[in-house]
């Protein structure tokens, strides 16, 4: 079985018509139109003999280089041309990160995905730099809209990475595709899909709390998972409204909370950095009354160094917490919830 549809990695543009035909049909044909031509076959074989089944480790790698290196090539001999990087973009993304699409698990995965240890940089900031070039080629290409097929999800998947990547900047390009997406989709189109929650959640990874309240309000409304209401709850509590973020997640349910942990265990839900996650544990354990489950996950949050802008307010829940006093109204009787672990 293969890992990868190479038919899918390498539609969505054909290459530049064939170079003789154009000799025959305008004179001599152009060099730079020649090696363009070469150089783009030769990386979608290369990609295509990666693909095979019976290729080591280390020769996909090698293939893939090879196929990279192509594709450069082809670009840099036609600078006008976006096929090109786009097909490198994709290349690379199929066979380092699409181990990590749900879809993709259908499939056996690639030798080079790295499902354990650090997120792979390297190859995320070579794909978002493919993909960036690809746009400022072609920006009127369909692939950078919405619903033209699976090919179409590259601002989505850029997005995904730069998000990762988590540098001020990667985060700003992120919230740009998303808003992208949005511009470009029909109302119909975005559904309860995850674009809105994760703008969402990228404002408030860049302290945009307005923002991003209103943006998680949105996909609430469209009918977004338990985990929207969540990062809505967490943007309130950070915007000094902490009666409403805690009433927001009582109004879910104590069943509601054992659904994301198991969530976030199973990585279906992640956050960046992963420290993160320590601020909505702790908010949901004061929520339902676990107070010293709250305190050490505060305190978690505070020692992940995630996110620092907003440790005094984690601080100033810990505070609260050890005193006997909160910084929002107290929780209803809630003897039952309490003895519910998740």
């Amino acid at each position: 079985m293969k890992w990868l549809a190479v038919a899918a990695l390498l539609a969505g543009g054909a290459a530049r018509a064939d170079v003789w035909q154009q000799a025959i049909d305008h004179g001599s044909p152009d060099a730079h139109a020649i090696e363009y031509d070469a150089k783009l076959r030769m990386g979608d074989d290369l990609a295509e003999q990666a693909n095979s089944h019976d290729v080591s480790a280390a020769n996909v790698r090698r293939l893939v280089d090879l196929a990279a290196s192509s594709y450069r090539e082809a670009a840099a001999a036609e600078p006008s041309q976006g096929e090109p990087m786009y097909r490198l973009g994709r290349l690379l993304y199929s066979f380092y990160f699409e181990c990590t699409d749900q879809l993709a698990l259908r499939w056996s995965m690639s030798p080079l995905c790295a499902t354990t240890g650090p997120f792979d940089r390297k190859h995320a900031e070579e794909v978002i730099a493919a993909w960036d070039e690809f746009e400022k080629r072609a920006p009127l290409d369909p692939r950078l809209s919405v619903d033209v097929g699976e090919e179409s999800e590259i601002l989505f998947k850029r997005a995904i990475l730069n998000t990762r990547l988590a540098t001020k900047p990667h985060l700003e390009a992120a919230a740009h595709d998303y808003e992208k997406l949005l511009a470009r989709a029909q109302t119909s189109e975005i559904g309860g899909s995850p674009v809105l929650s994760n703008l969402a959640e990228t404002y408030m990874m860049l302290d945009r709390l307005d923002d991003a309240i209103d943006m998680y309000r949105e996909a609430w409304l469209r009918g977004s998972q338990t985990s929207t209401v969540y990062g809505l709850a967490v943007a309130l509590d950070r915007d000094d409204r902490g009666t409403q973020a805690i009433d927001l997640i009582l109004s879910q349910g104590v069943g509601s909370v054992n659904d994301f942990h198991t969530s976030v265990l199973r990585g279906e839900t992640f956050y960046v950095p992963e420290g993160e996650k320590f601020y909505y544990f702790a908010l949901l354990d004061e929520a339902f009354g676990k107070t010293a489950e709250a305190v050490e996950n505060w305190r978690l949050y505070i020692n992940s160094g995630a996110h620092p802008e907003f440790q005094p307010r984690a601080k100033a829940h810990i505070d609260a917490l050890s005193s006997g006093k909160h910084l929002h109204a107290p929780p209803p009787h809630l003897d039952d919830a309490a003895d519910e672990s998740w």
